[in-house]
C-alpha cells in the first residue's frame, strides 16, 4: 500500500524554525507530504513549503528564518506606542507580519497552493478551531498568527456571515484533528510548542504570551483511528521567549537532529 503522508505543523512563534529543520531532513529522506495542516507559525511554514516542496526549498526557508528578528514581527518602542494610541485593542501592528507573508508566499488563494494546506484559526464567535481549505491566503495566515491582544483579530467571510478570527493555536495548538479529513496513512507532527515554564516575566508582553501559551496547551490527544501511524517530532526547550529570534540557527539544527533520530528508528522497521 502506498502511504499518504500528512505533515501537521504546530504553533510555536520564534521556535517555529525547528519545523524547518525537521522538514528538511524528512524531505531529504524522500518523505514528501500529500498535504499540510498548520496553525499559527506552522501555517506560515506550511504555505511556504507547499510552494517550495524540496530539500532546497526547506533550506531556503531556513535562510529566511535566520534573517528574522523579533522587531520584524513584534515592533517595539515608539512604533508600539503609536499603534496603541490608534488601536488600543492590540499591542502590536501586524504590518510587518503581513509584509513577511506577502514576500514568503506568492499565492493569493489558499486553494491555489500546489500541495493542499489546511490553515487553522480560532473563530471568536464559536470559540472553536476552524480548518480552512480555501480563502484569501494573506487574511487566513494573518488570522492564524494573530495572537489575541498582541495583534488585531482578522475578519473572515463576507457580510453578516463573517466572523472575527485569531491565532489557531488558541483552539488547536497541535492541529492533528485537521489531518483526519485528509485520509492519511501516516502523520508526521512537527511540533514547535513548548511545555509550561516557570520564569520571570519582564514585560506585559511576556505575561500575555505566557498566558496564551498556557491556554493553548490545554487540548487533549487526538485519535485518528486504526491504520494511521502518527510520528510526533518534538525537541527540547531552549528556554527562549516566544518573540526572541536570536537562536534560530540552533532551532534549525535541533529540528534536523530530531528528524534524524526519527529516521534512525524508521529504518529498522522498513527493513523488517
Amino acid at each position: 500500500m502506498i502511504d499518504r503522508d500528512v505533515f501537521v505543523l504546530s504553533g510555536g512563534a520564534a521556535r517555529g524554525a525547528v519545523q524547518v529543520g525537521m522538514a528538511e531532513v524528512l524531505l531529504s529522506a524522500g518523505i514528501r507530504p500529500d498535504a499540510f495542516v498548520g496553525t499559527s507559525v506552522g501555517a506560515l511554514n506550511s504555505a511556504y513549503l507547499s510552494t517550495h516542496l524540496s530539500v532546497d526549498g526547506a533550506r531556503e526557508l531556513g535562510t529566511r528564518w535566520a534573517g528574522l528578528s523579533g522587531r520584524d514581527i513584534f515592533p517595539g518602542g515608539w512604533q508600539r506606542v503609536g499603534h496603541l494610541v490608534r488601536h488600543p485593542s492590540s499591542v502590536c501592528s501586524s504590518d510587518g507580519l503581513a509584509a513577511m507573508i506577502e514576500s514568503w508566499v506568492p499565492a493569493h488563494r489558499l486553494e491555489d497552493l500546489p500541495v493542499p494546506v489546511r490553515v487553522v484559526t480560532t473563530d471568536l464567535g464559536t470559540g472553536r478551531a476552524a480548518y480552512h481549505a480555501s480563502g484569501d491566503l494573506l487574511r487566513l495566515l494573518l488570522a492564524s498568527t494573530s495572537l489575541p491582544g498582541v495583534f488585531e483579530p482578522v475578519r473572515i467571510g463576507h457580510g453578516a456571515a463573517s466572523t472575527l478570527h485569531v491565532d489557531g493555536g488558541v483552539a488547536d495548538l497541535v492541529p492533528v484533528t485537521g489531518a483526519a479529513a485528509l485520509a492519511p496513512t501516516r502523520v508526521f507532527v512537527l511540533d514547535a510548542s513548548v511545555p509550561a515554564r516557570a520564569r520571570r516575566m519582564r514585560t506585559p508582553l511576556d505575561v500575555l504570551l505566557a498566558s496564551l501559551a498556557a491556554a493553548m496547551r490545554s487540548r487533549g490527544p487526538v485519535d485518528l483511528g486504526a491504520g494511521v501511524t502518527v510520528h510526533h517530532l518534538q525537541g527540547p526547550d531552549l528556554g527562549i521567549r516566544m518573540n526572541d529570534f536570536s537562536r534560530t540557527r540552533e532551532h534549525l539544527a535541533l529540528g534536523r537532529r530530531v528528524a534524524e533520530q526519527l529516521l534512525d528508528t524508521l529504518a529498522p522497521a522498513a527493513a523488517a
